[in-house]
C-alpha cells in the first residue's frame, strides 16, 4: 500500500492523536518482533488504518504499554502490544512491501527494488507458509493488476485493487472474530457480545459493510496513487489509468469522491467499541484532505 490513508492531525484531539501513534508504533514493534528488526520500515499509515479499525471492534482492551523506539530508546511511549490484529498487519506489511519492491525491480527503480526484494525475501516467504491463502490471494490479485496495467486485460485496474482491500478487510474481521471466540484468562470472552456471535446474518452484515468499505477505499488508494503519478507518467510515456481522459484530473477527483463517500456510508453504519473518533477523522476527513493535498501538488505532511 502506499501511505495515503492517514487522519489530519490538526484536527485530532490530543488523546486520540496519542491512541493513534499507539497504534502505528505497536505495529512497527511487531513487524521488528515478528519479522526482523530491518523490516521495521514496512510499517505504513495505511496498514495503521487497518489496524486501528479492527482493534475497534474488538471486544478485548487492547493492551498498553510503555516502551523505548530503536530510534530513542532513552524515551519511553505508549504502544497498542500483544494483539492478534498487529500480528495480521504485520504480516500483511511484510507481503505488499516485498511485492511493491518486487515491482520496482521491474520497472522503474530497478536495484532499489532489486535490494529491498531480496532483505523481504526470506521474511515474506515466512509469511507466506504461516498465511497461505492471504498470501496467495494477494500475490494473485497483483499479478491480475499488473496484467491489466500491461495491456492484457480491459478490467478496471482500481476495482482489482479495490478486491484486494474488500477481502483483507473480511478476512481481518474474520480472524478478530476467530480469534476472539477462544480468548481465555482475565480477558472478557469474545462469545458473550451478542452482536458478533447471536446470528450469522450479524456476522455477515458487518463483513458485507466493511467489504464494500474496503473495496472502495482500495479503489480510492489507486487512483489518488495515479492522480500523484500523473504529470511524471505523461512526461516519461509511462502508463497510467487515467492518462486515457483528456481530462484525467477531474475524472481521478470525482472517482475519489464517489469513493469517499461509499467509504463513509458503510463504516458509519457499523458499531465500535473504541477509537470511533480516529476513524471518524481518517474517512471524513484525512481521506478529502489528502486528496486536496496531491490535487493542489502539495506534499504530504508526516504524522
Amino acid at each position: 500500500m502506499f501511505g495515503y490513508v492517514r487522519p489530519e492531525k490538526p484536527d485530532l484531539l490530543m488523546r486520540d492523536f496519542a491512541l493513534y501513534k499507539s497504534i502505528y508504533c505497536g505495529l512497527c514493534k511487531v513487524i521488528g518482533n515478528r519479522i526482523g528488526q530491518l523490516q521495521r520500515f514496512t510499517v505504513t499509515y495505511d496498514m495503521t488504518f487497518l489496524s486501528l479499525l479492527l482493534l475497534a471492534f474488538s471486544t478485548v482492551e487492547p493492551v498498553v504499554k510503555y516502551e523505548g523506539c530503536v530510534l530513542n530508546p532513552f524515551k519511553k511511549k505508549a504502544i497498542v502490544a500483544e494483539h492478534p490484529v498487529l500480528d495480521y498487519a504485520a504480516d500483511l506489511s511484510c507481503l505488499f512491501a516485498y511485492e511493491s519492491m518486487r515491482d520496482d525491480a521491474k520497472d522503474d527503480k530497478p536495484i532499489r527494488g532489486r535490494a529491498l526484494s531480496l532483505l523481504l525475501h526470506r521474511s515474506a516467504k515466512k509469511v507466506a507458509r504461516a498465511r497461505p491463502v492471504l498470501a496467495s490471494f494477494i500475490r494473485d490479485k497483483l499479478s491480475q493488476l499488473e496484467a491489466i496495467e500491461k495491456g492484457f486485460t480491459s478490467h478496471d485496474p482500481a476495482d482489482c485493487f479495490g478486491d484486494i482491500l474488500a477481502y483483507l478487510f473480511k478476512d481481518g474481521f474474520g480472524m478478530l472474530a476467530a480469534s476472539e471466540e477462544v480468548t481465555k484468562g482475565d480477558h472478557v470472552n469474545a462469545s458473550n457480545d451478542p452482536r458478533w456471535y447471536e446470528s450469522e446474518q450479524d456476522a455477515d452484515l458487518y463483513k458485507t459493510l466493511l467489504g464494500d468499505a474496503g473495496h472502495a477505499l482500495g479503489r480510492w488508494v489507486y487512483l489518488i496513487d495515479a492522480l500523484e503519478d500523473l504529470e511524471r507518467d505523461l512526461t516519461k510515456n509511462n502508463w497510467n489509468p487515467l492518462s486515457k481522459f483528456e481530462n484525467g484530473r477531474e475524472v481521478a477527483e470525482k472517482r475519489l469522491i464517489e469513493a469517499e463517500e461509499t467509504v463513509d456510508r458503510n463504516l458509519a453504519l457499523l458499531t465500535y467499541e473504541r477509537y470511533g473518533g480516529l476513524v471518524y477523522n481518517i474517512v471524513t476527513i484525512g481521506l478529502p484532505a489528502t486528496r486536496s493535498r496531491v490535487m493542489l501538488g502539495e506534499p504530504l505532511p508526516n504524522i
